[in-house]
């Protein structure tokens, strides 16, 4: 069968997990032996068709005032302005539709809207082909796509987000299944109106294959750098991830024989402030790593997000080396993170609670390494990607087969 994939963003752009989720399922469906095609964005100029590792990719110029693959962020004035033309991007729509025209898949899956809106859900209907919404994050209740606002969770969505997102609800219903990489991410949005009329909602959790995970030895109290306790943050550094309140924290512990790793990279005036706000011999801001030359070398990951985030796939690549996670008790993190067995949890409101899940860690090398071993064993439920790819596939195949009859 032929599945196109819809995206706002394709490798080598990219701006979190998703993208990355997103090339290893449509890599995975190209080597069961499926024919894939790539429709995603670009900044400006012309469409440009190429080849990333076998897989055809259309990139399109964005229509809006500017391309949301930029690194450093807009201004206020205008993000507004660019999320007003995404709310229903009917240029973007009708390029869409064109091309999906041309190239007649027999299903559509759509991963992020951004940068195509919402509209793109309704292509799949009007040229008869059946369309599979996939649910990174918050892009249908929430412009920002992660419910987070002035440092804070937003406790209902506000006006601004309403406003953006009138015409998301109604259209979700265009989706002919929807998939919720997460539980929760699944059922907030249909308690809250969105996919009622869509008759398959599916669960399908990531997976992840990492090889230079396998031959990690069984951890061991000397796995760590001598005398010091590798704590680590990895990911995208911003306010709604938590990291200023893991620095506040870790700073609080005051444990001369640990150190906190930032791996990641964010927008640079943010990094920067953050350098200079929390500067300590203890706190090292190592930019991108790869994963197997940081998780050999790190005790603890935390995971101290501050929004509902759907699915983390850094918890995924922290089991696989057999690192124990803290994490907040927000999304989808709790779906993975057994308390207790393969890492802590802890409610982010509650000052001091991570600090002192922290410390009671430094002080207790016998549970940080059973929390460890736990940890590498968790990681076999979200390791076998094809199993994961597959579900994809006999979900597509299943919808192109109503459709035919």
């Amino acid at each position: 069968m032929k599945i196109a994939f819809v995206s706002g963003l394709y490798p080598p752009a990219i701006m979190g997990g998703a993208e990355i989720v997103l090339q290893t399922i449509v890599e995975g469906v190209r080597e069961e032996g499926h024919e894939v095609v790539v429709l995603t964005t670009k900044e400006g100029g012309d469409h440009v068709r190429e080849v990333v590792n076998g897989v055809r990719v259309i990139r399109v110029p964005i229509q809006n005032i500017y391309w949301h693959g930029l690194r450093d962020r807009p201004g206020p004035l205008k993000r507004a302005v660019w999320h007003s033309v995404d709310s229903l991007n009917v240029r973007m729509v009708s390029i869409a539709k064109d091309i999906l025209m041309q190239e007649r898949p027999d299903t559509i899956n759509v991963h992020k809207i951004d940068g195509w809106s919402a509209g793109i859900l309704g292509v799949g209907q009007s040229l008869g082909i059946p369309t599979v919404q996939v649910l990174h994050s918050w892009d249908f209740m929430c412009p920002n796509a992660n419910m987070f606002r002035k440092g804070r969770m937003c406790a209902s969505r506000c006006l601004s987000c309403r406003i953006l997102r009138i015409p998301h609800r109604s259209i979700s219903n265009n989706a002919d299944a929807v998939v919720g990489i997460s539980q929760f991410m699944l059922d907030q949005h249909v308690s809250e109106g969105y996919f009622e009329r869509t008759k398959h909602r599916v669960v399908i959790h990531n997976a992840r294959d990492l090889p230079s995970a396998k031959n990690v030895p069984p951890r061991s109290p000397t796995r760590g750098l001598p005398k010091k306790t590798i704590l680590a943050f990895v990911g995208t550094i911003n306010q709604g991830k938590g990291i200023e309140l893991l620095m506040n924290e870790f700073l609080s512990i005051g444990n001369p024989d640990a150190e906190l790793w930032i791996a990641g990279k964010g927008q640079s005036q943010y990094e920067a402030t953050l350098k200079s706000r929390y500067a300590s011999p203890q706190i090292k801001f190592l930019g991108y790593v790869e994963q197997a030359e940081l998780f050999p070398h790190i005790d603890v990951l935390i995971v101290p997000t501050l929004f509902h985030e759907n699915f983390a796939t850094v918890v995924l690549e922290a089991f696989a080396f057999g690192v124990p996670v803290v994490g907040s008790r927000r999304g989808g993190t709790p779906e993975m993170i057994r308390d207790g067995v393969n890492g802590k949890l802890f409610e982010p409101n509650n000052e001091g609670e991570l600090a002192t899940i922290l410390s009671d860690l430094l002080q207790n090398r016998d549970e940080l390494e059973s929390l460890g071993r736990e940890a590498k064993a968790s990681a076999d439920e979200y390791s076998d990607v094809r199993r994961w790819v597959n579900e994809y596939i006999r979900l597509n195949q299943d919808l192109a087969a109503i459709h035919e009859s």
